[in-house]
């Protein structure tokens, strides 16, 4: 490689992947922080319904201290996940309850961690200063990480009742949504196909509220997975994948106005990068010119909002545009300077660059898309080392063998695959890993 040889190696070292099992609870979730400017102090106190996922408990009551909690943000004033590291939570303040655990520690001594409730019938978790940085808003999303034994829970809020600087409050979703929310995430790890019960039930959910941003945003993602399923020429799309693409940019129109203020920066900027891919698509398959450049230009806009989650959006051109294109020139441009300058920050950001958040092999997935970006742009020795890097790294972290397979089978035809690319014929270009069939999504978020 000419341009990459010692940041690949570190990136590598850094993705370590955690073999803890990912876990989403999204029944009841909810959650309040509070901030005093004036004195720094502050609190954070999340819960959580009856979940599916609490059906089976594990036991942190087992010495050496066998769990943790870490509470985090996404601020929208930085675009950078923030908070406390995890904190162990001495396993002798851990006691039965009826249905689970609980961890007492009226002096907050680990983190200012106060109380756990983590029994069958939910999770509660309070944590007061000191030795708990408050959450500052207004914030993009928050989150809090329970870890006990091998089960790492994620607790993931997206919608906000108040979203200020001196006091956040989670809106509790209805059933509907929690449950259509994790019916998504059953589909997008893997674990499950329930395309059909994620639509659906989200359906319900914002039939019955339409203010229910994330349900409205989820819809146009699950819309977007399939449309990527269904197509593997973004220029001819099927009937069923411009079906698709037009329900998505529907969904995305209601999500996107209530999850971000374009006009006072607050809220979850990652947002409008999702709807402005969905609108490229739509430009494209359907052959509508100024639907297109509207879609480029969204797409630009989101890079400029959010350089580091966002930028790599504008890679839903790169399978559409030929490699001459100024363009593509654009998407190389990205690779060349704009992931060398932001991934200086991937060092504290793991969940985003890495494997350790909700998508468990983002890294080898990354790579994997960036040699075929580099091989249609005629870079083979840049293509080259994505490549090995992506079979590598996915050999040894446990990558679904599909994928490592198709990592090796590029690595092994880089230079025929680029030719194709370059030939005149664009019949015959290799489609970009993600576009048409299984891959779609599933190269980063399988398990």
């Amino acid at each position: 490689m000419r341009r990459l040889p010692l940041l690949i190696p570190a990136l590598i070292l850094l993705s370590a992947p955690s073999a803890d099992a990912l876990v989403l609870l999204t029944e009841g979730k909810t959650a309040i922080f509070r901030r005093d400017p004036a004195t720094g102090e502050g609190s954070a106190r999340i819960l959580v319904g009856r979940d599916r996922a609490l059906a089976d408990l594990q036991d942190p009551t087992a010495c050496p201290a066998s769990a943790s909690v870490q509470i985090a943000s996404y601020p929208s004033a930085l675009n950078l996940l923030v908070g406390d590291p995890a904190v162990a939570l001495p396993c002798e303040r851990w006691s039965r309850i009826p249905g689970g655990y609980e961890y007492r520690d009226p002096s907050g001594s680990a983190g200012g961690i106060r109380s756990v409730r983590y029994t069958d019938g939910g999770v509660s978790v309070y944590a007061r200063t000191p030795g708990f940085t408050p959450v500052e808003g207004p914030v993009g999303y928050a989150q809090m990480w329970l870890t006990v034994g091998d089960v790492r829970y994620l607790v993931r809020l997206h919608e906000f009742e108040e979203n200020g600087a001196t006091r956040v409050v989670a809106r509790r979703p209805s059933r509907d949504a929690a449950a259509g929310e994790a019916a998504f995430w059953d589909t997008i790890w893997g674990d499950q196909d329930r395309v059909g019960d994620t639509l659906e039930l989200l359906r319900r959910a914002v039939a019955r509220d339409r203010h229910d941003a994330r349900s409205h945003f989820l819809i146009g993602m699950m819309h977007l997975y399939r449309f990527g399923q269904e197509v593997a020429d973004p220029l001819a799309p099927s009937a069923r994948g411009k079906q698709h693409v037009l329900a998505a940019r529907r969904a995305f129109d209601r999500a996107v106005p209530l999850l971000w203020n374009d006009a006072t920066g607050v809220g979850d900027s990652r947002v409008p990068g999702f709807a402005a891919a969905a609108t490229y698509a739509k430009g494209v398959g359907f052959g509508d010119a100024a639907e297109t450049e509207r879609g480029i230009a969204e797409l630009e806009h989101a890079a400029e909002i959010n350089t580091l989650f966002n930028s790599f959006d504008l890679f839903a051109v790169a399978p559409a545009v030929p490699w001459n294109d100024p363009l593509y020139a654009r998407v190389l441009e990205l690779l060349d300077v704009t992931f060398a300058e932001v991934a200086v920050h991937c060092s504290t950001q793991s969940e985003i660059c890495f494997n350790s958040g909700m998508a468990p092999h983002n890294l080898e997935g990354t790579f994997l898309l960036f040699g075929d970006i580099y091989a249609k742009g005629g870079r083979v020795e840049d293509a080259r080392g994505y490549y090995e890097s992506a079979a590598s790294l996915g050999a040894s972290g446990g990558w679904d063998p599909r994928f490592v397979a198709a990592a090796r089978e590029r690595l092994a035809t880089v230079e025929q695959r680029a030719a194709l690319y370059r030939d005149g014929d664009p019949a015959n270009d290799p489609p970009f890993m993600g576009s048409g069939g299984a891959s779609a999504c599933a190269y980063c978020h399988r398990r």
